[in-house]
């Protein structure tokens, strides 16, 4: 029996459907949640002291109506380990999403997965950007490592956690999973959280051409992840 939902890599994005539905049926939210990305990645390259997440949102928020939003900030404590995961399944549970149970176990299941796998490799690329020239460990100065997810409860309406951090060493093979220090860690983690709803009116008129412009996009961007009951077991393939 396969699992309650279905991942697709999205850049730096780990998006969640219903695994009933089809990723078919939540091509608008791949889209605008790319071609957001790829904006707010282009305005970084031009100024390095833009803040990531408000580029990414500034483009959502034309079409995604927000319902609820919130920020956090925390340094991590001496002698705590913490991951990425732990922090995204926290903020699942406190912002009430639905069947959260079941959303936080899927997280789990992908913190579980084989850093071997193509689509993990995708997310890893772009949830750290690294030059060719950097190897090893450690990294000088140190670089940020960014995470969104999204959790679609249906094709219109989101729930997303985006997490930012900025470490000195090379994220792992599977970053979901990978144990932070408070010493590898420098400054605060940040945590945002939003939940909003597509709005027809706004996106039907630019639907289209959102689709063409990104359409070139996605054989680097975007992955998808089959599930099932065994975590071990995964099918990756590109989306179409």
């Amino acid at each position: 029996m396969s699992c309650e939902y279905s991942v697709l890599i999205v850049g730096a994005c780990v998006v969640i459907i219903p695994a009933a539905d089809g990723a078919a049926h939540y091509k608008d939210l791949v889209d605008s949640v790319l071609l957001a990305q790829l904006i707010a990645n282009k305005k970084l390259e031009k100024a390095p002291d833009v803040d990531w997440y408000n580029a990414y949102v500034e483009f959502l928020d034309d079409y995604w109506l927000r319902r609820t939003r919130a920020r956090q900030e925390w340094l991590i404590t001496q002698d705590s380990v913490e991951s990425v995961s732990d922090w995204v399944i926290a903020a699942i549970s406190l912002g009430a999403v639905d069947k959260g149970g079941a959303t936080a176990a899927t997280v789990q299941r992908l913190a579980r997965l084989s850093g071997n796998e193509p689509a993990m490799g995708l997310l890893r690329d772009h949830m750290q950007k690294i030059s060719t020239d950097e190897s090893g460990d450690v990294l000088a100065p140190a670089k940020a490592v960014r995470l969104l997810v999204v959790i679609a409860q249906t094709p219109t309406s989101l729930t997303s956690v985006y997490i930012e951090l900025k470490t000195r060493q090379i994220i792992s093979a599977n970053p979901l999973a990978q144990r932070h220090l408070a010493e590898d860690v420098q400054g605060s983690v940040c945590m945002r959280y939003a939940s909003a709803d597509l709005s027809g009116i706004l996106y039907g008129p630019v639907r289209d051409a959102i689709a063409l412009k990104i359409s070139d996009r996605y054989q680097d961007n975007v992955a998808m992840l089959t599930l099932t009951d065994d975590a071990s077991t995964m099918e990756s393939c590109a989306a179409d």
